[in-house]
């Protein structure tokens, strides 16, 4: 398969005189699907089940392949427009993007053709506001562009939303780990053998250069590897200090590719360092869960000081840098996991602590880390049996 970067136009940087559909007027949406077939990428559909990162390369090479015959405008296939009722804002212009499947060669090209003719249809709709959904949304036009009603009024939300399966990982993030993944007292781990199994799933790094796609793979599999040789504790070698891969952990080791990615032999003895260096902060973790607990619902003292210090320590050993919050959320569930809280009383009871009071950068006064620890403490007593 072709992993070779394209370059498309910018879908937000299209403007009216783009997309217009006044610019094509012998554009046929009947033969769209022919049009699809006989372009040259459309002979090397991936396989279905090819990860969402290589397969994006093929609809980038079939975007490209569009845009040289008809045009910047049919960049746009990939998006369209809902209208939703948006946080204060009240009901307004969304774009979202369309996310195609692979599947059999014949369905896949049908699907793209049907997009990009949904797409022509939206523009087509955006130059006379025919169904009169947009036109009383349009901010003013003080420079008087000339720009349809419609076409100002989807351009100025500018909030774009995501479909959930687009960017699906196949290792998940290092918060939605449990206790029962991470007790480092649930299993045993050598950390003289980490060299040896990291070595070999290090070498050919891509180039620093390499479309980020290509990098976040690799950077998945050396994961994978270490998941199936040790458990998915390890996941969080990747956590590291402040805008890391994931950002706001404890692990100062590894950063990100840019940063920590060089050589196959220095990449290796950085990938083991951040392992085993992630796997003694768990045990730290276990000690200072073993002094606290157990712990009785009716010790407000007890839990005070705990929830504290677990705050302090973790805020401390992320630096209080971007997003350290995440990691102290999941620490303190983790806390109450071992404690024997229920699961959906986590949540519950982490929210009305935190509740969005600590920020990136900034380190909270002992008031607030009081207030926090108080305001758990208060409530374990009435989900602790």
């Amino acid at each position: 398969m072709t992993v070779d970067r394209v370059d498309l136009p910018e879908f937000r940087s299209l403007t009216w005189r783009d997309v217009d559909p006044a610019t094509r007027p012998d554009f046929d949406p009947a033969g769209v699907a022919a049009l699809v077939r006989s372009l040259p990428p459309a002979a090397d559909v991936p396989p279905p089940g090819t990860d969402w990162r290589l397969a994006d390369f093929w609809w980038d090479r079939m975007t490209a392949a569009l845009v040289e015959r008809l045009g910047p405008w049919a960049v746009g296939w990939q998006h369209t427009v809902e209208l939703e009722d948006y946080q204060d804002r009240g009901v307004i212009p969304i774009w979202r993007d369309v996310w195609l499947t692979i599947t059999t060669p014949a369905e896949t090209l049908d699907r793209l053709a049907r997009a990009l003719v949904a797409w022509h249809e939206l523009t087509v709709e955006l130059a006379t506001d025919a169904r009169g959904r947009f036109a009383a949304m349009a901010p003013a036009d003080p420079g008087r562009t000339g720009d349809p009603v419609a076409w100002r009024a989807v351009k100025a939300p500018g909030i774009g939303r995501w479909h959930p399966e687009h960017f699906t990982q196949q290792i998940p993030h290092p918060t939605s780990l449990t206790w029962a993944d991470v007790d480092p007292r649930a299993r045993s781990f050598d950390p003289a053998t980490v060299a040896a199994v990291v070595a070999p799933l290090v070498t050919a790094p891509p180039a620093q250069e390499a479309d980020w796609r290509l990098r976040d793979l690799w950077l998945e599999s050396i994961a994978i590897g270490l998941m199936d040789r040790y458990g998915t504790w390890t996941l969080g070698w990747r956590w590291g200090i402040g805008e890391a891969d994931f950002d706001g952990g404890p692990v100062a080791n590894w950063c990100c590719y840019s940063d920590s990615v060089t050589t196959p032999e220095a990449t290796a003895a950085v990938v083991t360092a951040a392992l085993i260096e992630w796997h003694d902060w768990l045990v730290e973790i276990a000690d200072c869960f073993d002094r606290y607990l157990p712990l009785a619902p009716d010790d407000l003292d007890g839990w005070e000081r705990a929830v504290a210090h677990l705050v302090t320590a973790v805020g401390e050993r992320a630096q209080y840098e971007s997003a350290w919050y995440r990691c102290c959320t999941t620490v303190l569930g983790w806390f109450l996991e071992a404690a024997g809280v229920a699961p959906a009383e986590r949540g519950r009871l982490l929210d009305h602590a935190i509740g969005g009071r600590f920020a990136s950068w900034a380190e909270p006064d002992s008031q607030l880390v009081e207030s926090v620890a108080g305001r758990l403490a208060g409530k374990v007593a009435g989900v602790l049996p």
